[in-house]
């Protein structure tokens, strides 16, 4: 018996392919092909045994082991091999290439390990369920460097020395909406320029290469359509929307806030309130602890001091809402425009719980009607506010932007208070205190001027509304010409002190 199961050994040995020289991309087959001619050698091994006759075991035993093994390996081989595949796909559904040239390559490894005949066309889903797609060869994938065949699906690939290449695409659209076909890296930005070799993602904690969502698409008439998107194009151009990507929270944490979209707005997530722990930024990166800041018009975090807490406020879903978002999207995709963490009522009091709305020229708070508009990128902009209410509930005419903490204390947000284009002080003598009072808190919370300046300038500004208010108005409240000129030259100081640019100041 002895002498049998070493012949049996030396058959089994004989019979099985080396897996230790087989490709990377063929290990999966070929290990199914071992597996399956060991299984066939044990069992023909078995069954020879069994019927020979007494004194004829060992010779049954090795008869029955090849010809078990010849059949299982027979049964167990594929349509195709490592020599002709375009390459496989492994269990995280990236795309390995061979680098076999087209004259050779007939199909390709799913990520069962199954083989396909043809070039992959068409994609994984979320579920790892295969979406096909229609269309020739060229129109569902391309050839790159060095013989790549890239699966126009697929958001990078693994070439031959297993190296990652991120960003791929079968073409792309220039600057005039025209489609160029041709095997590239790259991403677009929110503007629908195409921003060669650069790709847009990230790496997970597994290692896997994450794709960013797409800030829009090309339609089939090269026209950008703005707006968070997930998909590829096929080879002539033609936008594939995919169910992959749309929701990156299955690679988010549970115990989030949210996370801001790469174009800075923010999406709300449902959490038990002792569970969150932080949020993601608009790179995707965690954040301990709730967003107490805003992104700026450039895409810049400016982050605000103080508790906290005051940051944002939980609204009736449980979501967290930072008081600095201006709308965000629910866990439903759903967007709520106008979002604040409370109100000054009619009385100059503060309400304080997540709402939505706006303030007329009055200073009243008018429940549900936000204004704003989406610009070319899809980005929501809220329209400018008419005044703000300070922190003695005291209403101040005149144009800004900004919010309130969830103390109803004000910040200023409006763009320019650090070298940019801010919009141009009013006339009104009383909306220019405003406009100053709101320059110099703003200035202050960014740091652009110091701690004793600030202070030194509000209390003179003070001075000047206090003097200002004193004065004799007319029936339609204007001062008379010498009063105005007077709180003017005090207010001109004051803006020289502050060297605010002559361009941002009154026209005269």
């Amino acid at each position: 018996m002895r002498k049998s199961i070493l012949f049996l050994s030396v058959a089994i040995a004989t019979l099985t392919p080396s897996v230790a020289s087989a490709q990377q991309s063929c290990e999966r087959q070929r290990s199914t092909r071992v597996i399956a001619t060991v299984a066939g050698a044990g069992v023909g091994g078995l069954a020879g045994n069994t019927v020979a006759g007494r004194g004829d075991k060992t010779v049954g035993t090795v008869i029955g082991a090849v010809a078990g093994a010849i059949i299982g390996n027979q049964l167990a081989k594929p349509d195709g091999d490592c020599a002709h595949a375009y390459g496989y796909y492994d269990s995280d559904n990236r795309w390995h290439s061979t680098g076999i040239d087209s004259q050779r390559a007939t199909g390709y490894f799913d990520r069962e390990g199954d083989w396909v005949r043809g070039v992959p066309a068409g994609y994984y889903d979320r579920d790892n369920r295969w979406i096909s797609n229609t269309g020739s060869a060229s129109e569902n994938g391309a050839y790159g460097d060095q013989n790549h065949w890239v699966p126009a699906s697929a958001n990078g690939y693994y070439d031959r020395n297993d190296v990652w290449i991120a960003g791929t695409a079968v073409g792309y659209y220039d600057e005039r909406g025209r489609w160029v076909s041709a095997a590239t890296t790259g991403h677009y930005d929110s503007n629908g320029r195409w921003i060669a070799g650069t790709a847009a993602g990230y790496r997970d904690n597994a290692g896997n290469w994450v794709t960013e969502a797409q800030p829009g698409y090309y339609d089939n008439q090269g026209r950008w359509q703005a707006g968070r998107a997930a998909g590829y194009y096929n080879g002539r151009g033609q936008w594939v929307a995919t169910e992959a990507g749309n929701d990156d929270n299955d690679n988010r944490r549970a115990n989030s806030y949210g996370y801001y979209d790469n174009q800075g707005m923010w999406h709300a997530q449902s959490v038990n309130r002792e569970r969150a722990a932080g949020y993601y930024d608009r790179n995707n990166v965690w954040v301990d602890g709730a967003p107490n800041g805003y992104y700026d018009s450039n895409g810049r975090w400016v982050a605000q001091s103080g508790d906290i807490s005051n940051s944002g406020a939980y609204d009736q879903q449980g979501r967290w809402i930072p008081a600095s978002a201006n709308g965000y999207y629910d866990t439903n995709g759903e967007w709520h425009a106008g979002s604040a963490s409370g109100y000054y009522d009619s009385r100059g009091r503060w309400v304080a719980g997540a709402t939505n709305g706006q303030y007329d020229s009055r200073g009243r708070w008018i429940a549900g009607a936000p204004t704003g508009r989406r610009d070319a990128n899809g980005r929501w902009i809220a329209d400018p506010t008419p005044g703000y209410y300070d922190t003695n509930g005291r209403w101040h005419v005149g144009q800004t932007s900004g919010y309130y903490d969830s103390r109803g204390r004000w910040v200023n947000t409006s763009p320019g208070m650090i070298g940019g284009d801010y919009a141009q002080m009013p006339q009104d003598i009383r909306a220019q205190i405003a406009w100053l009072d709101n320059y110099i808190r703003s200035a202050a919370a960014q740091r652009s001027i110091s701690a004793a300046l600030s202070q030194r300038s509000l209390r003179d500004l003070r001075m000047i509304r206090t003097s200002e208010r004193a004065m004799r108005h007319d029936r339609d409240g204007n001062l008379s010409i010498r009063n105005e000129a007077s709180i003017q030259l005090r207010l001109d100081r004051l803006s020289d002190r502050l060297n605010i640019r002559q361009d941002m100041r009154r026209p005269y």
